[in-house]
């Protein structure tokens, strides 16, 4: 009810062309404020007001917030489309311009510590490990929170990578919880950049050859040369989030590596 707008006398129509821009800076700005209000509330009073869900669900409520300013969208009156009954599988120009704010609200939510390019650039389930592996150093273990952000960053199975899917004690799987088979071409995170730096980390810890290891990195990433900022970058942060000590040395030694790199 609070997205709802009141609208002035009169036709007010819209179309997607048109409403998608409005969208896209109605949810900037709401994300921006809150954003905002949290640096200041942080730095007043060393917590912030607003956690990652209420952001993402901001995101729909600004979009909702332009939808309801129109009368009719592609030509379609609001209030009989609103009151239609949804059919099972259909997608609407409604639907596709609040996926639109989704995609704009987890654009902004770049987990800390991590580059905003790095973020922009990443797959959906790369976001969500990193971004839930970010949560968790906040002492975050609810379902729900991990649910609503695979919806969010559209993963088809977050359960493959879940350590534990209990309502209040969820997890990630840390990189040394990982099987070979998770990690396979046939999963969703194993072909990812993401998914061969689990493998490389897992192998230092083995104690391969440093020099193999990187080896293997190399070959696993299509693109590797033009990736290698955002390797390094995704290294760091896993050095810097990850529960186990050791975990977070050999991703620091694995980011050292490819900062000296010599690359031909």
């Amino acid at each position: 009810m609070l997205a709802l707008r009141k609208r002035p006398a009169g036709e007010r129509p819209g179309f997607k062309q048109r409403i998608l821009p409005a969208v896209k800076r109605e949810v900037d700005a709401q994300i921006q404020q809150m954003l905002h209000l949290n640096t200041e509330t942080e730095a007043k009073m060393g917590a912030p007001v607003f956690n990652d869900s209420d952001l993402q669900m901001a995101g729909y409520a600004a979009a909702l917030k332009v939808l309801t300013g129109f009368t009719s969208i592609g030509g379609e009156d609001v209030t009989s489309f609103a009151l239609r009954p949804r059919r099972k599988g259909e997608t609407t120009v409604v639907d596709e311009i609040v996926e639109q704010a989704a995609e704009t609200a987890n654009g902004l939510l770049v987990p800390d510590g991590l580059e905003s390019e790095t973020w922009a650039a990443i797959s959906g389930i790369q976001r969500f490990y990193l971004r839930m592996l970010d949560m968790e150093t906040t002492g975050a273990a609810k379902l729900d929170n991990y649910q609503n952000f695979a919806k969010a960053f559209r993963v088809a199975d977050y359960a493959a990578i879940m350590a534990s899917i209990k309502p209040n004690a969820a997890r990630l799987k840390a990189v040394t919880e990982f099987k070979p088979r998770d990690l396979t071409d046939r999963t969703e995170l194993g072909p990812t950049p993401l998914g061969a730096l689990i493998v490389a980390i897992q192998e230092f810890l083995a104690d391969k050859y440093a020099e193999v290891v990187m080896a293997n990195l190399r070959d696993a990433v299509p693109d590797y040369l033009g990736l290698r900022p955002k390797l390094i970058d995704m290294t760091s942060f896993i050095a810097a989030k990850a529960r186990q000590p050791e975990t977070r040395s050999k991703a620091e030694a694995i980011a050292s590596r490819m900062r000296n790199q010599r690359l031909q």
